[in-house]
Order: C-alpha cells, then structure tokens, then sequence
C-alpha cells in the first residue's frame, strides 16, 4: 500500500482529517481569453453540424434528424447563451440596440413549432454577433496580414 491509502486508513470515522498532508498543486484559475475561444470554437461546431444535418435531411430518417437538429439547437442556444452572458457588459454600451434585440432572441424568443427557423434566426445573430466582438478587439483579426514588400 502507498502512503496516501495507509493515511486514509489510519483516520477513524469520527475524526476529520485537516488536509495538512495534501500534495494538491495550485491550480490557476483559467485564463478569461481561452474560456472565450473554447465556447466559440463548441459554438462554430454546433452551427456547422446544424447546417449540415439541415442538408442532408432528405438522406436521413425523420426521427433520427429531429433528434440531432433538437441537439445541435440546444447546444447552440447554450454556446450563445454562455458567450452572451460572457461578453455582454462591455458591449451593452456600445451597441444598446443589438445587445436588447440579441437578448430578447436569446432568453425570450418565440419558439414556436419550428426549431429551423429559430434556430436560422439565432445563427444570423451570432454572425452579427461575432462582428461585434471583433470590433470590439475580443477576436483577433485571422485575415492574412501580406507584406507591404510583395506588393
């Protein structure tokens, strides 16, 4: 037996162990910029998959493509809810419009009978949303810098 299981065993039921002993590492808290990259990266995921299940609809059964198209709707809903709720202070003063109509879509959108739909109407928001951000300097710019000197 190792030294951490023969301490385990050593402590009674009633006693509390106060954690002297503990070879735990510190751990930092996670970085504000990967938290925003990992949700955009899960977030263009579920988009791609939602548009590609919309696709290839006629190739697939009805119930098995309602299903994943309900999937990928939540995980969208979710990815943008979070990334919303992530980034939404700072640019509630720069764009006070956008941000109101993006949440009324968001935590109050009418649903309804076709999942689609809304969830087309939700992409289109996070596109605009996405631009938003990248004006705001949150997403770096991935356009191919080209030297001046090739020019």
């Amino acid at each position: 037996m190792d030294r951490d299981t023969t301490r385990d065993q050593n402590i009674k039921e009633n006693e509390t162990f106060d954690g002297d002993c503990l070879d735990l590492p510190d751990i930092p808290l996670p970085e504000t910029d990967n938290v925003l990259y990992s949700i955009l990266n899960s977030l263009n995921q579920n988009i791609a998959d939602f548009h590609t299940f919309v696709k290839f609809n006629p190739y697939l059964s009805e119930e098995h493509l309602n299903v994943e198209l309900l999937k990928r709707s939540m995980g969208i809903h979710r990815d943008f809810a979070a990334l919303f709720l992530h980034t939404k202070e700072e640019l509630v003063f720069t764009y006070p419009e956008f941000i109101e109509k993006t949440e009324k879509l968001l935590f109050k959108g009418n649903v309804g009978n076709d999942c689609i739909k809304y969830t087309h109407k939700l992409c289109r928001a996070i596109s605009d949303y996405k631009i938003a951000l990248h004006r705001e300097g949150y997403l770096p710019d991935l356009r191919r810098q080209l030297p001046l000197i090739d020019l």
